[in-house]
């Protein structure tokens, strides 16, 4: 023993192995230990990280939306306030007299009262030219040149609003009120009241009293009063309005920013909140440095853990490296097995390896085999209905344009001699008429023949015969063109079409089956022309309406049958149509089948269970997309999205002739 022993060292002492596995076993177990670790906590804690930072700014931005809200609120309530008290003013006949008999010193009296009782900074009084009559205003206010044309003008023509005046030259506002002096029934002058919009006002709308928010008011773009002191100045625009908050960077420094429109005070009023993100920040950086202190005791932790772990796993494997080196140099031993020991625990590694071998291999084959039959039966039914629905909807082209045109001739020639029997009719009437004046005393016979045939009534009624001849060859002329619309062989190529013609040439050829019992609304917005396969979007929406007046038609308990088709521009380069009904609509479990090949809800031998599912690849090949929206009771509605222009032109045609 102690002869192979020394012999297998002595050969394994000969072998330069590479440097990787000279390592010790402890630093090989240990090593990879630590990494995971170390790993793990990085993300945890990067991940606490991300989610505390997050969770504070969107407490801040809830903060913002309450206090937009509420400031919102305070402003209109404060409006309305104030054209009440104009209005009020406006209306004391004292006031009226005064203007009439423009006496200034009960105008001041009266105004006095009003500015000392609702505790106003601004009251004032002209006349029915503009001009001012009377004026009382807050010390602050005294020489300050103030932009009230706008709302002097909107009082003289009857208005009674609010809107906010600015001060020329000063980052400050007026909300203020006005409403016109009437005298029997003419405006003889107007009242504008008002409120200075001081930071101390802006401050009490704040709803947290820990974090400070400023407040920002714009007219038309331009800052007209705020308490923010880093957007005083004049030049400062305001942002591009956003439907929810948004960070803003001021002066290096962070802000949440929320931009509302307040269309009920004046025209294009803006009003903006701003809250610093400072005490966030500094939450988040004392947050950081107690995450990386946990960080490093983390990894103290797990060195301790690793080394002891590596000890009591390493000492096994050694052991067994041990018995393994001393049994390699038995004949009887095999070199193949990757444990190769006597003990239990080999046999039981070597014959779990075998295992997983055999059932890997045999669930890779399955896989293989599940995944050929699987695709081998998806392309046997997308072939199948392709196949059955191409051969559908070519004989019925060829059906309808050979219908088309066979009629289409003997309809023209038809209409073109209409007009030309017309006039040869008239001619023959006007003729008959001069024999009756030329010859007023007619024989019997011809007497006779006239009452006989009712010539009078002949003569108006023939014209009318012949006018509702034509308004019927009118019609045939319609309904051949929208044959050649709906079938549109000759266009094989993707084109730009309107697809209202196709709407509408779908609705003329199922005017049999809704004409009487079914109501249809068209609201058809101004799209552009869609580049598309013409032919197969009629396909679609003949499907689809199709289905819509089946379901109606189908319970007779309705009433008020109605389709509604509605189209309309969504984004850049898309269009939508939107195909409703107000029938039972359609079962939840039904909804995920629909588009399924061979999936119907219609009785046996109603439906095939290949419309909507043709409707759907035809839409997915022009790169858009069907959805489909219905709650029981309350109808079913179709929602068709496509391009404008298709991305690419290598879209597949999935009915050719």
């Amino acid at each position: 023993m102690k002869n192979i022993r020394s012999a297998i060292e002595g050969d394994n002492s000969s072998i330069k192995s590479p440097p990787y596995f000279r390592v010790p076993l402890s630093l090989k177990i240990i090593v990879p230990f630590l990494s995971v670790s170390v790993t793990l906590l990085l993300l945890v804690i990067h991940t606490v990280k991300i989610g505390f930072a997050n969770t504070l700014e969107k407490g801040v931005r809830d903060q913002v939306e309450n206090q937009a809200f509420l400031a919102v609120r305070d402003f209109k309530s404060r409006s309305t306030q104030l054209i009440m008290q104009a209005k009020l003013l406006s209306e004391e006949a004292e006031l009226i007299r005064a203007i009439e008999k423009k006496n200034t010193d009960i105008l001041r009296q009266d105004i006095l009262s009003l500015k000392t009782t609702f505790k106003l900074d601004l009251v004032k009084v002209v006349d029915g030219r503009g001009e001012m009559v009377a004026e009382l205003r807050e010390d602050s206010l005294i020489d300050k040149k103030l932009i009230n044309s706008a709302a002097i003008n909107s009082a003289l023509k009857g208005l009674e609003k609010s809107n906010f005046v600015s001060i020329d030259g000063k980052a400050q506002a007026l909300l203020v009120g006005f409403a016109p002096i009437r005298s029997k029934n003419r405006i003889i002058g107007a009242v504008l009241v008002g409120d200075l919009v001081t930071d101390e006002q802006l401050h009490k709308i704040n709803i947290d009293t820990k974090s400070k928010n400023y407040f920002a008011i714009f007219k038309s773009g331009e800052l007209i009063a705020t308490d923010f002191p880093q957007i005083r100045s004049k030049s400062w625009k305001k942002p591009t309005p956003q439907t929810s908050t948004t960070k803003i960077d001021i002066e290096r420094l962070s802000y949440i920013m929320k931009t509302v429109e307040i269309s009920e005070i004046g025209d294009s009023i803006a009003l903006g909140v701003f809250s610093p993100m400072a005490t966030v920040q500094q939450t988040q950086l004392t947050l950081s440095q107690r995450l990386d202190s946990f960080f490093w005791a983390g990894v103290i932790l797990a060195t301790i853990v690793g080394a002891v772990v590596s000890r009591i796993i390493g000492k096994p494997i050694l052991d067994l490296t041990q018995n393994v080196n001393w049994m390699a140099s038995n004949e009887y031993f095999s070199g193949r097995v990757p444990i190769p020991s006597s003990d239990e625990v080999g046999q039981l590694a070597e014959a779990f390896n075998c295992m997983i071998e055999q059932v890997e291999n045999r669930d890779r084959t399955l896989n293989l085999q599940l995944h050929q039959l699987q695709q081998t039966l998806h392309d046997l039914k997308n072939a199948q209905s392709q196949l059955i629905q191409a051969e559908k909807m070519s004989s019925l082209g060829l059906m309808m344009a050979g219908i088309a045109h066979e009629i289409n001739n003997p309809v023209n020639f038809i209409y073109g001699n209409l007009s030309h029997a017309n006039q040869y009719t008239q001619d023959l009437l006007r003729l008959v008429g001069l024999y009756q004046q030329e010859f007023p005393n007619a024989s019997a016979p011809i007497q006779d023949c006239i009452e006989e045939i009712e010539l009078e009534f002949l003569s108006e009624d023939l014209s009318k015969l012949l006018s509702s001849m034509k308004m019927g060859t009118e019609r045939i002329q319609q309904i051949v063109l929208s044959l050649r619309n709906f079938s549109r062989l000759d266009e094989a190529e993707m084109k730009p079409v309107d697809i209202h013609e196709g709407i509408d040439s779908t609705l003329l050829i199922l005017n049999s089956k809704i004409k009487t019992a079914i109501k249809v609304i068209k609201k058809y917005g101004k799209l552009p022309l869609v580049e598309c396969y013409p032919s197969q979007l009629n396909q679609v929406f003949m499907n689809i309406i199709a289905n819509a007046a089946d379901a109606l038609l189908s319970n007779p308990n309705l009433r008020n049958n109605e389709i509604e088709i509605l189209t309309e521009i969504a984004g850049v380069n898309q269009v939508v149509v939107k195909i409703r009904d107000n029938g039972n609509g359609i079962d939840p479990d039904a909804i995920n089948k629909l588009f399924d090949p061979f999936f119907t809800t219609k009785p046996v031998g109603k439906g095939t269970g290949l419309g909507l599912s043709i409707s759907y690849q035809i839409i997915e090949k022009h790169q858009g997309k069907i959805e489909v929206n219905s709650e029981i009771g309350q109808g079913a509605e179709f929602v068709i999205y496509l391009p404008i222009k298709a991305r690419t032109k290598e879209a597949a045609c999935l009915c050719q002739s």
